[in-house]
């Protein structure tokens, strides 16, 4: 009969096979399976390396002995999550492009905005909105009041300009032109003073946001940024607004900044893996 120490080393031996129920405690102190934790580490291992990797890479970036991983690697073959290479690399398989599909499509865009700007509302108390593209120009589909009353009409619906307006610029720099260039040219017309298009869209393609400072309405600045999809196109744009002189908008100040943050969050949760537009000067 096994004593109590045989009993402890038959148990650490199974902790070590791959596909054992092993519990694992969370941070969150929930009970879960550790060989799904390890599963998922090599997964993790694979997505984030961006290039095949050989056994031995796989397994120093998991923290795990190459024969254990081994094993691993031979069940996410079998179910299509990883692939081997002909060199023997391994690489994320079909299945594993299935399923990003697939979460993608189930995500709903307007839903995560919305999260992310009334995040952004009782993180800094400003006033904030989401738009995205319609057929008529950058329109409003949800706004969030601050804490600092900002006498403004931002009600959903609302079609902004692309030339006078922090959402606007950003539409403009990020769509393709066969999208905006006729509402552009029509504003155009309509201004007093000649705008350079071309210096718009470069300068707030530099900055990573767009800025006004009360181009559209007197005495209101706002900033925005914009946030992309899976396939890098432009998705929707987060705005804050305020009183000139209330709001900090500038590129190094904290509202943008976090604007900025929450932007690329979000863009991350859509599935964007390019890198995220910084601001300059």
């Amino acid at each position: 009969m096994a004593n109590e120490s045989d009993s402890l080393r038959i148990g650490a031996k199974l902790a070590q096979l791959p596909g054992s129920e092993v519990p694992a405690t969370t941070s969150e102190g929930r009970k879960g399976i550790q060989s799904v934790d390890i599963l998922f580490s090599i997964l993790r291992v694979l997505e984030g390396a961006g290039t095949a990797l050989s056994l031995s890479e796989v397994a120093k970036r998991a923290g795990q002995q190459s024969s254990k991983v081994h094993h691993y690697l031979v069940s996410l073959i079998r179910n299509g999550a990883v692939r081997q290479n002909a060199n023997g690399s391994y690489d994320l398989g079909p299945y594993a492009l299935q399923l990003g599909l697939s979460a993608l499509g189930r995500l709903d865009i307007v839903e995560r905005a919305s999260e992310a700007m009334a995040t952004f509302r009782d993180e800094t108390g400003e006033a904030c909105f989401l738009a995205v593209w319609g057929n008529r120009g950058p329109t409003i589909i949800r706004y969030f009041e601050g804490t600092r009353p900002v006498t403004v009409e931002a009600r959903a619906g609302l079609v902004l300009p692309l030339l006078t307006s922090a959402t606007g610029q950003v539409f403009l720099s990020w769509l393709p032109e066969a999208a905006w260039r006729a509402i552009a040219d029509f504003e155009k017309k309509s201004l007093p003073e000649s705008i350079d298009i071309d210096d718009l869209r470069e300068r707030c393609r530099r900055r990573g946001i767009g800025v006004t400072r009360g181009e559209l309405l007197p005495r209101i600045a706002a900033v925005s940024s914009p946030v992309f999809d899976h396939d890098g196109n432009l998705a929707c744009s987060l705005t804050a607004l305020g009183l000139l002189g209330d709001i900090n908008i500038e590129t190094d100040g904290e509202t943008a900044t976090q604007l900025h943050q929450s932007a690329e969050r979000l863009s991350r949760v859509l599935g964007f893996t390019a890198g995220f537009p910084r601001w300059g000067l």
